[in-house]
Protein backbone atom coordinates (compact mmCIF):
# COMPACT_ATOMS: atom_id res chain seq x y z
CA UNK A 1 0.00 0.00 0.00
CA UNK A 2 1.10 3.49 -1.05
CA UNK A 3 0.56 6.80 0.77
CA UNK A 4 1.08 9.96 -0.95
CA UNK A 5 2.78 12.62 0.96
CA UNK A 6 2.76 16.10 -0.06
CA UNK A 7 4.86 19.23 0.96
CA UNK A 8 3.47 22.23 -0.58
CA UNK A 9 6.21 25.28 -0.40
CA UNK A 10 5.33 28.91 -0.74
CA UNK A 11 7.38 31.33 -3.04
CA UNK A 12 9.06 30.29 -6.30
CA UNK A 13 10.08 26.89 -5.06
CA UNK A 14 8.60 23.77 -6.63
CA UNK A 15 6.38 21.64 -5.09
CA UNK A 16 8.13 18.40 -3.59
CA UNK A 17 6.43 15.06 -3.14
CA UNK A 18 7.63 11.94 -1.96
CA UNK A 19 6.37 8.48 -1.58
CA UNK A 20 6.28 6.45 1.43
CA UNK A 21 6.08 2.55 1.46
CA UNK A 22 3.34 1.77 3.97
CA UNK A 23 3.13 -1.87 5.23
CA UNK A 24 0.33 -3.40 6.58
CA UNK A 25 0.38 -5.60 8.95
CA UNK A 26 -1.63 -9.05 9.13
CA UNK A 27 -3.66 -10.41 11.70
CA UNK A 28 -1.75 -13.14 12.75
CA UNK A 29 1.79 -10.76 13.31
CA UNK A 30 -0.64 -8.42 15.58
CA UNK A 31 -1.95 -11.85 17.56
CA UNK A 32 1.73 -13.07 17.95
CA UNK A 33 2.62 -9.61 19.08
CA UNK A 34 0.19 -9.26 21.28
CA UNK A 35 0.55 -13.18 22.89
CA UNK A 36 4.51 -12.20 23.27
CA UNK A 37 4.13 -9.02 24.80
CA UNK A 38 1.78 -9.92 27.21
CA UNK A 39 3.22 -13.30 28.11
CA UNK A 40 6.48 -11.56 29.17
CA UNK A 41 5.21 -8.59 30.96
CA UNK A 42 2.48 -11.53 32.62
CA UNK A 43 5.78 -13.73 33.82
CA UNK A 44 7.89 -10.79 35.03
CA UNK A 45 4.31 -10.13 37.22
CA UNK A 46 4.55 -13.66 38.44
CA UNK A 47 8.24 -13.20 39.08
CA UNK A 48 8.78 -10.24 41.38
CA UNK A 49 6.60 -11.27 44.18
CA UNK A 50 9.13 -13.81 44.27
CA UNK A 51 12.41 -12.92 43.70
CA UNK A 52 11.38 -10.25 46.76
CA UNK A 53 10.74 -13.12 48.81
CA UNK A 54 7.05 -12.07 49.22
CA UNK A 55 5.60 -15.98 48.49
CA UNK A 56 5.17 -18.12 51.91
CA UNK A 57 5.86 -21.55 50.76
CA UNK A 58 2.89 -23.20 49.36
CA UNK A 59 1.66 -25.93 46.81
CA UNK A 60 0.09 -23.09 44.07
CA UNK A 61 2.77 -20.83 43.32
CA UNK A 62 6.59 -20.40 43.22
CA UNK A 63 9.32 -22.62 41.79
CA UNK A 64 7.73 -25.91 43.35
CA UNK A 65 10.44 -28.67 42.90
CA UNK A 66 10.79 -31.09 46.15
CA UNK A 67 13.94 -29.62 47.31
CA UNK A 68 11.86 -26.31 47.67
CA UNK A 69 10.01 -27.74 50.80
CA UNK A 70 12.97 -29.46 52.48
CA UNK A 71 13.45 -25.56 54.35
CA UNK A 72 11.94 -21.97 54.52
CA UNK A 73 15.70 -21.29 53.28
CA UNK A 74 15.34 -23.55 50.24
CA UNK A 75 12.04 -22.00 49.25
CA UNK A 76 13.44 -18.09 49.29
CA UNK A 77 16.41 -19.84 47.64
CA UNK A 78 14.92 -21.40 44.84
CA UNK A 79 12.25 -19.03 44.39
CA UNK A 80 14.60 -16.09 43.74
CA UNK A 81 17.04 -18.03 40.98
CA UNK A 82 13.91 -19.02 39.56
CA UNK A 83 12.17 -16.09 39.52
CA UNK A 84 15.18 -14.12 37.98
CA UNK A 85 15.85 -16.95 35.44
CA UNK A 86 12.18 -16.69 34.42
CA UNK A 87 12.66 -12.76 34.02
CA UNK A 88 15.65 -12.78 32.44
CA UNK A 89 14.01 -15.12 30.05
CA UNK A 90 10.85 -13.13 29.39
CA UNK A 91 13.24 -10.31 28.05
CA UNK A 92 13.52 -11.92 24.49
CA UNK A 93 9.64 -13.18 24.62
CA UNK A 94 9.13 -9.39 24.88
CA UNK A 95 11.13 -8.47 22.14
CA UNK A 96 9.76 -10.65 19.71
CA UNK A 97 6.48 -9.46 20.39
CA UNK A 98 7.61 -6.28 19.91
CA UNK A 99 9.29 -7.10 16.61
CA UNK A 100 6.65 -8.82 15.88
CA UNK A 101 4.31 -5.79 15.72
CA UNK A 102 6.69 -2.80 14.04
CA UNK A 103 7.79 -5.31 11.30
CA UNK A 104 6.15 -7.63 8.79
CA UNK A 105 7.72 -11.31 9.07
CA UNK A 106 7.24 -14.03 6.87
CA UNK A 107 5.10 -17.07 7.74
CA UNK A 108 8.05 -19.95 9.13
CA UNK A 109 8.89 -16.46 11.45
CA UNK A 110 5.22 -16.37 12.65
CA UNK A 111 5.44 -19.94 13.77
CA UNK A 112 8.96 -19.76 15.32
CA UNK A 113 7.71 -16.34 16.87
CA UNK A 114 4.65 -18.29 18.43
CA UNK A 115 6.86 -20.86 20.13
CA UNK A 116 8.21 -17.73 22.12
CA UNK A 117 6.69 -17.98 25.37
CA UNK A 118 8.00 -21.40 25.79
CA UNK A 119 11.26 -20.09 26.56
CA UNK A 120 9.89 -20.20 30.14
CA UNK A 121 10.47 -23.97 30.03
CA UNK A 122 14.83 -22.83 30.41
CA UNK A 123 13.81 -20.92 33.04
CA UNK A 124 12.74 -23.89 34.67
CA UNK A 125 15.46 -25.71 33.62
CA UNK A 126 17.56 -23.96 35.17
CA UNK A 127 16.21 -23.52 38.52
CA UNK A 128 15.57 -27.02 38.88
CA UNK A 129 19.44 -27.82 38.01
CA UNK A 130 19.89 -24.85 40.66
CA UNK A 131 17.68 -26.67 42.94
CA UNK A 132 19.55 -30.00 42.68
CA UNK A 133 22.94 -28.15 43.86
CA UNK A 134 21.19 -27.17 47.24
Amino acid sequence: METLVGIKTMGNLPMTFSYIQVEVLDLENIVIAAINIFCGLLFVGLAIPLYKGKVKMNYLYGVRFSNSFKSDENWYKINKYGAKRMMIWSIPVFVVGLYALFVPVSETLLVAFSFAPLTVIIAAIESYIFSKKL
